[in-house]
Parts: structure tokens; C-alpha cells; sequence
């Protein structure tokens, strides 16, 4: 009869080998969550930024045609205001005045940026919007 030796320490190995296996993809499937939902965050606010933007260009526009300030001004560069707690600025304003058929035209040239945080940061979000806007 021939005795079979017992063996020992076999499955410890493939216990040890499958735990580190599972930690490695755990880690890997944790960065890969925190890597989404921050990619959504910058996102939604990337999306707010645009729109405090179009937000400093409706202001520009009104400041343009308040009849309190005599029609046609420009706003000063420069202005900074906020909304939502993004920095809206307008950067630049060119007016220029055309005519067409007898008439005269005031077009203004309005540049405005809206951001938040510091630059180089993680959560650094920045928009810009240029708008052509026109009127009697």
C-alpha cells in the first residue's frame, strides 16, 4: 500500500494570491468612481459658468440700451459683478456705428468671462462669450 503524503500550504498560497487580485481591482474600481463623479461635477459646473456668462452678456446688453444713460454706452471694462458665486467680468466693449440705407446703426462688440476658483486648481472652472449686439 502506498501511503500519499498530505499536502499543506497549497491553498494559503491561492487564498493570498486571489486577495490581493480582489484589492487591486477594488482600488482600481474606487479611482475609477472618484475619476466619474468628479468628471460630472466639473461638468455641471462648467455649465453654470456658461450661463453667469450669457448672464454678463444680458447685463451688458441692458446697461447698452437704459435709456437712463443715454442710449448707446458702452459698459466700462472691467466690471466685475457675481453670480452664483462665479466672477463675471467684461472684458471688452467696442462700439462702432454703420449705416445702411440712410439710417445709422450703434453695433457693440461685447466680450465677458465668468469663472470660478484659482487657475491650476482641480475645481478651476472658466467660461468666455463674445457677443455681437445691435440697435438703433
Amino acid at each position: 500500500m502506498i501511503k500519499m503524503r498530505k499536502q499543506e500550504g497549497f491553498s494559503l498560497v491561492t487564498t493570498i494570491f486571489l486577495i490581493v487580485v480582489l484589492a487591486i481591482l477594488g482600488t482600481y474600481m474606487a479611482a475609477l468612481s472618484i475619476t466619474q463623479n468628479q468628471s460630472t461635477a466639473l461638468s455641471v459646473q462648467g455649465i453654470r459658468a456658461w450661463y453667469a456668462t450669457v448672464s454678463g452678456l444680458e447685463w451688458a446688453s441692458d446697461y447698452i440700451f437704459d435709456p437712463a444713460l443715454g442710449n448707446s454706452n458702452c459698459p466700462p471694462a472691467g466690471t466685475n459683478f457675481t453670480v452664483e458665486g462665479f466672477n463675471v467680468e467684461i472684458d471688452d466693449c467696442i462700439k462702432s456705428t454703420h449705416t445702411e440705407a440712410g439710417d445709422s446703426y450703434d453695433i457693440f462688440d461685447v466680450s465677458v468671462k465668468a469663472e470660478r476658483g484659482n487657475y491650476g486648481e482641480v475645481d478651476y472652472v472658466q467660461r468666455s462669450l463674445r457677443a455681437t449686439i445691435g440697435g438703433p
